[in-house]
């Protein structure tokens, strides 16, 4: 250090005033250019800083972004997930609820086939009452006829006239028991399909099909539902449509929707309400639509 400042007077002694001068005036100069250079590159270094943190905010918005994005991505595929469980769980209800109807459908079939092949048995044993009674008719006109039987054909006779009072007892008691049948079931009919609803009757929808437009309702037999009657549907104060009762179970039945009676815009879906306002009346639209 020492031999530098030895080395700086040596040189300072050496040189003139002049050269002093210019030497200060270069190193002013310098110091100016020095100071300018430095400005300028503090207003890039502040540009390139204020550059950076805009990236760095626009690249945090893009994540935050990203992160909501993958958000309703998943929430999109749990929905999705859900929808395709309860479309099978749909398709399983409706297979099931297809094969209640043939159940149903089977039943019906049977009964009637029932009271027909009654009415049929029926028929034949008056029929046959009817000839036997000709028959009879005719033997006794013929004993009638002959003053004086043989007493072979008298024995005869008297043992077909057993056989007939025999054989009309039994068909006039078969035909009896045919008869009572064929009036319980008769009667049971007559019964299922005068049975009235009670006015007022509420319950809610389980599940829709849209795709064979019906229903199933928390409502059955035990509740008083008869087939072929129309029922309200309600969402709150307001109302959606009608459905009409096809099928009826102890505990459920199943009910086509009315199409042409859903409001603009409006769906079925699962629990929504039914009510029964009773036949033909439609007094409860007006009360129900808002």
């Amino acid at each position: 250090m020492r031999k530098d400042r030895e080395l700086i007077n040596a040189i300072n002694s050496s040189l003139t005033p002049f050269m002093q001068k210019i030497i200060l005036i270069l190193v002013a100069v310098l110091s100016l250019a020095t100071a300018a250079l430095g400005y300028l590159n503090r207003g890039k270094i502040l540009a390139i800083q204020t550059d950076r943190d805009t990236c760095k905010q626009q690249v945090d918005k893009a994540n935050k972004g990203l992160s909501a994005a993958l958000a309703d991505v998943k929430a999109k595929t749990e929905k999705l997930a859900l929808v395709g469980s309860d479309q099978e769980k749909l398709a399983s209800e409706n297979t099931d609820l297809k094969s209640q109807l043939a159940k149903k459908d089977s039943a019906i079939a049977d009964a009637q086939k029932q009271s027909s092949d009654k009415d049929a048995t029926i028929n034949q044993q008056k029929s046959d009452m009817a000839a036997k009674d000709a028959h009879i008719a005719d033997l006794e006109s013929k004993v009638n006829a002959t003053s004086k039987p043989a007493a072979s054909n008298s024995d005869e006779l008297k043992k077909q006239l057993e056989e007939k009072d025999v054989l009309t007892t039994s068909l006039q008691t078969r035909l009896k028991e045919q008869e009572a049948q064929l009036a319980v079931l008769k009667d049971n009919e007559k019964k299922r399909q005068s049975k009235q609803m009670r006015k007022g009757l509420t319950g809610r929808i389980l599940a829709v099909n849209p795709s064979w437009n019906f229903v199933v309702l928390s409502l059955g037999d035990r509740n008083g539902v008869v087939n072929n009657a129309e029922m309200l549907i309600n969402r709150g104060n307001q109302l959606i449509g009608k459905v009409r009762i096809t099928s009826v179970e102890p505990s459920t039945s199943i009910a086509d929707i009315v199409v042409n009676s859903l409001k603009t815009g409006m769906s079925v879906q699962p629990g929504d309400t039914v009510i029964y306002s009773g036949p033909g009346d439609d007094s409860q639209d007006t009360k129900t639509n808002p």
